[in-house]
């Protein structure tokens, strides 16, 4: 609970204090393990500037929802909290202060970035001056609604022409299939992915039930297991090594050698070569991973998972057996579908290649700096300022291009501000690029997704080529 001062300045202090009276010009000290402990709905701290906070009455408050506190509980949110208040950093401090218990006291979990210089602060500002100017909602809606609603009726289409007996020729249906697949990645790279970042719409209730309906019920992976990889995981230490979750997660025994502190094997040689391929089993590898790494395994990378609770458990199971039911019961025991384990199978490798390949060549590409065993460490970054080197763009204005990638070509302006709406991100990238020069920070821009594949490419022959010693190592 957060400081008293109506009670002579005692505090409570949580669990571990609740009956200790302390002088209020005492200050509490904490390790990051001890935080670590209160990560639950019913006990809920986290760090934030070196200050301890215990949040668990503002849960049912927060403007944000309790979701994306209850992911965060336990950890070192700071960059997180900055990134996702760009702009009212200085209302979202004020509202936080009274839940303020203690300071940190050593090192935290992570390594920490470097305070902002102004780098930061200006692209808010000057993004701010856009929406407030042109009375714009950041976190548009009904661009997304509109296209994924024709996205599902094409999936529709597809997944009748391909399972129902039509009289369609088998390679039509491979079509079918393959086009299905297409249109089950759409939907993750839009509302999903937005949803994931609070960035559609305003509500808790619609983040929650856009993105586990796309990525639980439509595409049988779990939104929480998301939230953990990539919203704490990938976006606060992007491209750092051992701790970014989309990143090998061991310095050797990997089939990718992608940073240069892994570990050599010959093998890596020829991985430009054998990785692409591969990259289409992603989407199977998601729905593996739920179980035995976030729900199972209590982790997700480096990253730990909190405890998730009897509904979470069940939303798991009840989504991925929906999953089964309408995807492979359905065909398989109802519609009885000639040759549905092909078409199964090539519409998994669509999807998997679909966003793969989207994934990919924004981060792991020559254009990319990586961290703690690549360019620089961590404490040497700014956070906004390792988003734009550890990011980069392509095909700029390219419309067609922008809805199939789900705005993923605008990298750097959504690693800045994930809690924007990837519809404007045409508009405001343009702004950011101009603080870019004003800062002499070079901006990581590609004419078109073929330079950027090229990039991918190559990032993985020159990793392939170089043996080092793995030396970096983030305790």
């Amino acid at each position: 609970m957060a400081p008293n001062a109506a009670k002579g300045g005692i505090e409570l202090i949580g669990a571990i204090d609740a009956a200790q009276n302390i002088s209020s010009s005492e200050v509490r000290r904490f390790s990051w393990q001890d935080v670590a402990k209160h990560n639950t709905e019913q006990d809920c701290w986290m760090i934030i500037e070196g200050k301890v906070y215990n949040i668990t009455e503002w849960l049912e408050r927060h403007p944000g929802g309790k979701q994306i506190l209850l992911v965060s509980a336990g950890r070192d949110c700071t960059d997180g909290f900055i990134s996702y208040h760009p702009f009212a950093l200085t209302k979202a401090r004020q509202a936080l202060a009274k839940y303020e218990i203690g300071v940190l006291d050593g090192p935290s979990e992570f390594p920490r970035y470097k305070p902002d210089s102004g780098f930061y602060a200006k692209c808010c500002e000057r993004v701010g001056e856009y929406f407030h100017e042109n009375k714009l909602d950041p976190k548009a809606r009904w661009a997304a609604v509109w296209r994924m609603a024709l996205v599902f009726v094409a999936a529709m289409a597809t997944y009748v022409a391909a399972n129902v007996r039509l009289g369609l020729p088998l390679w039509a249906r491979v079509l079918a299939a393959a086009a299905f697949g297409v249109c089950q990645a759409l939907p993750l790279l839009h509302i999903m992915h937005d949803s994931s970042h609070s960035a559609w719409g305003h509500t808790e209730g619609g983040w929650q039930a856009a993105g586990r309906f796309f990525m639980d019920f439509f595409s049988g992976a779990n939104f929480t297991s998301w939230l953990y990889q990539h919203t704490i995981g990938h976006h606060i230490y992007t491209n750092v090594f051992e701790i970014d979750p989309d990143l090998p997660a061991a310095v050797e025994g990997d089939a990718r050698r992608l940073v240069p502190k892994q570990a050599y094997s010959w093998v890596y040689r020829f991985q430009h070569l054998y990785l692409p391929p591969l990259y289409g089993i992603l989407g199977i590898k998601f729905r593996l991973q739920d179980f035995t790494c976030t729900f199972y395994g209590q982790n997700n990378g480096a990253v730990r998972v909190n405890p998730i609770g009897f509904m979470g458990y069940a939303e798991l199971w009840a989504s991925k057996a929906c999953y089964v039911a309408w995807r492979v019961a359905l065909p398989l025991l109802v519609l009885r579908t000639p040759n549905f384990w092909l078409l199964w199978l090539v519409a998994e490798l669509a999807t998997g290649y679909w966003l793969a390949f989207n994934f990919q060549v924004s981060h792991v590409s020559t254009e990319c700096a990586h961290y703690n065993g690549g360019h620089t460490t961590v404490e040497q970054e700014e956070w906004a300022l390792s988003q734009v080197k550890g990011s980069v763009d392509y095909s700029h204005g390219g419309k067609l291009m922008t809805f199939l990638c789900g705005a993923l070509n605008y990298q750097v302006t959504h690693h800045l501000f994930p809690t924007v709406s990837q519809y404007h991100y045409p508009a405001i990238a343009p702004i950011i690029m101009q603080v870019c020069e004003e800062y002499k920070v070079r901006y990581p821009l590609l004419p078109d997704f073929r330079a950027a594949f090229g990039a991918h490419i190559r990032h993985l022959y020159e990793m392939g080529q170089r043996g080092e010693a793995a030396e970096v190592h983030v305790g």
